[in-house]
């Protein structure tokens, strides 16, 4: 089923930019992670503000799900949930590329005579509202499905001794199938060293994995590298894909993107240093 923001209903239905509804919301979160076995696991938080809907979820004259659309696999699904968090779980080999998600609340039968002093006068005293109609619509959700993003971020690296390189720093070679730090053997070992570290991996993840990362990006927007066939940029794309981010975009801030890649890793350095 295709909906749309701005498609009119002959009963009144509870969304953002309908105005059937003087007040009251339809308040939808969306979690979403791949399992081990490879499945897509969902998770819903889907609340109604709404006495009068609420009610005809309790008395099972109607109730809450969600649409998983995704268009290049021709998956089109309605699957039934709860209010408050409910947990599901899809074959993750169906699904691939853009996936959409849109709650709604819908009627399990024909529903009369119904009222609520938050609807717009327009619809009158009273509606009629047949069986399997919507309801209530919630906001779109969009995610990239491309199962190379739910790998660690820090797979798409690789760390390789170059005695060409100065002692105490390193340089990024990204014309490999991962991207390559590349050191010389001293500080090599020392990087190895403090990576096997109780929480060793948070702290080069701040002072090496994440200036390689806005070093990718800044090369990526001023087309100083070729990325096709690399294996670690279809990973990197799709973990950008996943945060509606455009890592060739020169207005998009390569600092800025490269925390949110690596889930701002500031704050575990923060906790590190607080623990001591």
């Amino acid at each position: 089923m295709k909906l749309d923001d701005y498609m009119r209903y002959p009963h009144p239905v509870l969304s953002e930019l309908s105005g059937d509804y003087t007040t009251g919301e339809f308040v939808c979160g969306f979690e979403q992670n791949l399992t081990p076995e490879g499945e897509l696991r969902l998770v819903a938080d889907l609340r109604i503000d709404s006495d009068e809907l609420v009610d005809l979820i309790q008395t099972q004259a109607a109730a809450p799900g969600y649409f998983v659309v995704c268009r290049r696999t021709y998956f089109n699904h309605l699957q039934a949930a709860s209010l408050g968090r409910s947990e599901k779980f899809f074959d993750a080999s169906k699904l691939f590329g853009a996936v959409t998600i849109r709650p709604v609340v819908y009627t399990l039968s024909k529903v009369e005579g119904y009222t609520s002093p938050l609807i717009n006068v327009e619809f009158g005293a009273a509606s009629t509202i047949g069986k399997g109609a919507i309801i209530a619509l919630g906001p779109e959700f969009r995610f990239s499905m491309d199962q190379k993003k739910y790998k660690p971020f820090d797979s798409i690296f690789e760390l390789a001794r170059n005695e060409e390189v100065p002692l105490n720093t390193f340089r990024v070679d990204h014309d490999q199938d991962r991207i390559t730090i590349l050191a010389r053997e001293e500080t090599y070992n020392s990087i190895s060293s403090i990576r096997d570290m109780n929480q060793g991996k948070d702290v080069v993840m701040n002072t090496v994995y994440l200036p390689a990362v806005v070093e990718v990006i800044s090369r990526l927007q001023t087309g100083g590298m070729s990325v096709e066939g690399r294996k670690w940029y279809r990973i990197f794309k799709a973990k950008c894909d996943d945060l509606g981010a455009n890592p060739v975009d020169p207005d998009v801030s390569p600092l800025d993107l490269a925390q949110q890649l690596l889930r701002r890793p500031f704050v575990k350095t923060i906790a590190l240093m607080e623990s001591f």
